[in-house]
C-alpha cells in the first residue's frame, strides 16, 4: 500500500494533546511538503519540570543538508527565546541520546546545532541555525 504523502505523520498526531501541537503540525507539514524532508519523527523534550516540547527530526533529500539528519524545534513567532532556553533544548537532546549533528567549523569541535523553526502570524516558516557553542563565521564563498 502507498503511503498519503499529504496526511501527517502519526507521530505527530499522536502529540494533539501537546500545548504545541499546532505549530508542530505546521512545521511538520513544511518539512515534509515544501522542504521535501523524509524519515520525519517527533521527539519530546524535558525542557523542565512542566515543558515538554516537541522537536522534529530529518533528513532533507535536497540542497546543501542534504541526506544529513538534522532537528528543527517548531516555535511561534510570538515566543521569548533566551540563552537558558536554548541551553537546556540542547541539554534535553542530549540526556535523550540523540545523534547530534556537529557543526565542522566549530572552534572546539564540539558545538552541535538545530534549527528554530519559527512560525509567523501569516503561517510563513523561516528557520534559523542555532549552534551550541563557538564557531567560526562563514565566509561569503562558503556552503
Amino acid at each position: 500500500m502507498q503511503h498519503n504523502t499529504f496526511l501527517p505523520n502519526d507521530a505527530v498526531e499522536e502529540q494533539k494533546q501537546n500545548p504545541y501541537y499546532g505549530i508542530l503540525r505546521a512545521v511538520e507539514t513544511d518539512l515534509r511538503l515544501g522542504q521535501r524532508w523524509c524519515e520525519l519523527k517527533v521527539h519530546v523534550l524535558d525542557i523542565d519540570l512542566k515543558t515538554k516540547r516537541p522537536l522534529l527530526s530529518g533528513i532533507p533529500v535536497n540542497g546543501q543538508l542534504k541526506d544529513k539528519l538534522q532537528y528543527v524545534l517548531p516555535l511561534y513567532l510570538q515566543e521569548t527565546i533566551s540563552i537558558e532556553f536554548l541551553s537546556s533544548v540542547f541539554d534535553s537532546m542530549k540526556k535523550l541520546s540523540l545523534p547530534l549533528v556537529k557543526d565542522a567549523r566549530g572552534l572546539s569541535g564540539d558545538e552541535f546545532f538545530l534549527y528554530l523553526g519559527i512560525m509567523c502570524s501569516d503561517s510563513t516558516i523561516v528557520y534559523y541555525k542555532i549552534t551550541d557553542g563557538l564557531i567560526k563565521p562563514r565566509q561569503n564563498d562558503e556552503e
